[in-house]
């Protein structure tokens, strides 16, 4: 990568007009902010500092050995997902505040994109993310720090839910509910936390299990209680590694529509949405979902609704199986009165 990134460089500094001393000037005089973007001490001196987030930040998606394969796409967005690769923002914005000066940024539909613009644009179908119209705002008025911190706002909700105490620290798993009678629906909405129940049906936003939602959900459960104190993302993976307890449980929710996987089985899903439940702590007493696991276990605990599930899963499943237990209740009541009719002749 550091060949990739000196190439970057030079081609920038060609089409920019900028000379390599005047960028490198710039970030010193920014010394003091860059080292205090980061928790601990940074040993790199002046020249040191500038050049190591100078030389990660110029990369252009045009054809080569990198922007030209998709799977190197996919390699790159991921490692922009990692706190450790952070560079502050800011310093993205002066370097495409040069390529903007030197008119080099190809116009979207006669309009130049801000660079929050053609950020969401990058990751907007590599990960999850809100629409930006509907994040623009809160984006303007929060300000972003860095790749982490501009994924997470645009995915937690314009408003959170309360906070409350979790009294109990369990919930029925999918296949559990799904046996009391629970139904389960997907829901086209890109507010993957969106989860709710009414009436007896859960709906759940449409979830992707690949190999690097590990690193996606771990990065920013990490931001987000260290910078940010919180923990709604911690909330939301506690919450989808109960109702996912075995692989009949990743076999419901695949059929409901709900989950994705592009793992090998069902079997491995199932012990990788485990696995992510592992480093977070359970906020018991400020839990974002706890109506929700309150609803699903007062449902689950009263009898009437898994006597009717089981009834209509296990004899009206189908049609057929419906006809047939309707055939056999009249030839027990004829038989019931053919007897009866028998006795009253005697």
């Amino acid at each position: 990568m550091e060949d990739h990134k000196i190439w970057y460089v030079k081609d920038f500094l060609e089409r920019t007009k900028v000379s390599m001393e005047e960028c490198l000037n710039t970030l010193k005089k920014w010394e003091t902010k860059i080292r205090a973007c980061y928790a601990v001490k940074i040993e790199y001196n002046e020249t040191e500092l500038v050049e190591m987030v100078f030389l990660p930040t110029l990369q252009e998606e045009k054809v080569d050995r990198l922007f030209g394969k998709p799977w190197m796409l996919r390699d790159i967005t991921y490692d922009m997902l990692l706190l450790e690769n952070q560079i502050p923002f800011f310093i993205l914005e002066y370097l495409y505040s040069l390529a903007l000066a030197s008119n080099t940024i190809p116009l979207q539909h006669t309009t130049v994109l801000s660079i929050s613009e053609q950020t969401h644009r990058f990751l907007q179908n590599r990960v999850y993310i809100r629409p930006f119209e509907e994040m623009k705002e809160k984006i303007k008025h929060e300000g972003t720090k860095h790749f982490v911190d501009f994924v997470l706002t645009c995915h937690r909700p314009l408003e959170l839910p309360k906070k409350k105490r979790l009294k109990t620290l369990t919930i029925p798993s999918a296949t559990e509910l799904y046996q009391s009678g629970v139904k389960f629906e997907n829901v086209n909405d890109k507010n993957i936390f969106d989860i709710k129940f009414e009436n007896g049906v859960l709906q759940i936003p449409h979830l992707r299990i690949r190999g690097s939602t590990e690193i996606f959900f771990r990065n920013l459960i990490a931001y987000e209680q260290c910078e940010l104190h919180d923990h709604y993302f911690n909330d939301y993976v506690f919450i989808i590694d109960l109702l996912v307890d075995s692989s009949k449980d990743v076999d419901l929710l695949v059929k409901s529509g709900i989950l994705e996987s592009k793992l090998p089985d069902s079997e491995a899903a199932a012990s990788y949405i485990n696995s992510l439940d592992l480093g977070p702590i359970l906020f018991s007493r400020n839990f974002y979902f706890t109506d929700l696991c309150e609803d699903l276990n007062a449902y689950y605990r009263v009898p009437w609704h898994k006597w009717k599930a089981s009834l209509k899963q296990d004899y009206f499943s189908t049609p057929w199986a419906g006809l047939s237990i309707v055939v056999a209740a009249i030839l027990v009541v004829l038989t019931f009165i053919q007897t009866v009719c028998s006795i009253m002749s005697l």
